[in-house]
């Protein structure tokens, strides 16, 4: 199968069987879409445009399984994945931290996860 590439990701679409048939591990799929969802926000989106990409809401459909990569995404390159992370557990260990504060956030995220054996 084929499919047109676009800037605004709603032609764009990753299978989740990775090539030759073989269903994509959760880390290769969530990869393939951050790269499909950095190309397409770009340097000056929107918060609205980062979070309802349709790679971005892909990664949150893929949920309970792509939560342990997004937890070693963000210790390794924090970025915007506190919306999936809330949207796919139902919780935010980061609801009391100062907003912009995302050191914070991230260690409240990570602290989440040792505690729940994810991480």
């Amino acid at each position: 199968m084929s499919h047109t590439a676009s800037t605004d990701g709603l032609t764009d679409w990753v299978p989740i069987a990775a090539a030759g048939g073989k269903a994509a591990t959760s880390e290769e799929r969530f990869r393939r879409l951050k790269a499909q969802w950095l190309r397409g926000i770009g340097p000056s989106s929107s918060l609205a445009q980062i979070l309802l990409h349709p790679a971005y809401q892909q990664i949150i459909g893929m949920g309970a399984p792509v939560v342990p990569v997004l937890l070693q995404e963000l210790q390794r390159e924090p970025n915007h994945w506190f919306w999936a992370l809330m949207a796919i557990t139902g919780e935010n260990p980061a609801a009391n931290i100062e907003s912009g504060n995302v050191d914070e956030a991230v260690q409240a995220w990570l602290q989440w996860g040792r505690d729940r054996g994810v991480s």
